[in-house]
């Protein structure tokens, strides 16, 4: 993205009622992801995400994924469950469905995928706790959640922010808690802690890995 509509990008995303006063937009985050013009930092970026780049990346398993991710939490049984960079929270939807007992928190660095986040999970109520953050500086408490999840993150972001990332998931994860990790597997991402467990869909593009610390 041009340095001008990247400022443009971000002091429009400021305005939005969903920004947090403390987050800063940072560089690597002011790009066309995967075409899109503002990248996710627009209404038409959100929506763009959630209609097409969003079956990109699953290629076609979202469904499978999910079903998987969801076997494994009720396994676990956690009674508080992080989605890191929850984009239009349709995993989030998915996992307060299936596990109506949980709290669950989801964040994202976009107040656009927040807006669509909120639609989606309406329904849940109180169980949803949407939250404008950067992954890279949770705002949570050490030891916040029995359960992080994240989705096609790690593996998006450059090397220093994924490695910060990870360390903040591992962060706020209990001692005994685990992290569901979905992504492509020509995607490096630092360590995410012992491997326990690991899936493979749409003819091994597509990895789903669990972890504990």
């Amino acid at each position: 993205m041009a340095p001008d509509r990247a400022s443009e990008c971000a002091a429009d995303a400021a305005m939005h009622s969903r920004h947090d006063a403390g987050i800063a937009y940072p560089r690597w985050y002011l790009k066309r992801w995967h075409f899109l013009p503002e990248g996710y930092l627009s209404q038409r970026g959100a929506r763009g995400y959630d209609s097409l780049i969003r079956r990109v990346y699953y290629a076609g398993s979202e469904g499978a994924v999910q079903r998987s991710l969801i076997q494994a939490l009720r396994e676990q049984s956690p009674a508080e469950v992080l989605d890191l960079g929850s984009g239009p929270g349709r995993t989030v939807r998915a996992i307060g469905k299936a596990l109506p007992g949980a709290q669950l928190t989801g964040v994202d660095l976009s107040p656009y995928l927040l807006d669509l986040a909120e639609r989606r999970t309406a329904a849940l109520g109180g169980q949803v706790q949407l939250v404008h953050a950067d992954v890279t500086e949770l705002p949570f408490e050490n030891a916040s959640f029995d359960a992080v999840c994240a989705s096609h993150l790690f593996g998006h972001l450059p090397p220093e922010p994924a490695a910060a990332a990870v360390a903040e998931a591992c962060r706020v994860l209990r001692p005994a808690g685990r992290m569901y990790v979905v992504d492509h597997p020509w995607h490096a991402h630092p360590n995410c802690g012992r491997l326990v467990a690991d899936e493979r869909f749409a003819a091994g593009l597509i990895h789903f890995s669990v972890f504990t610390p």
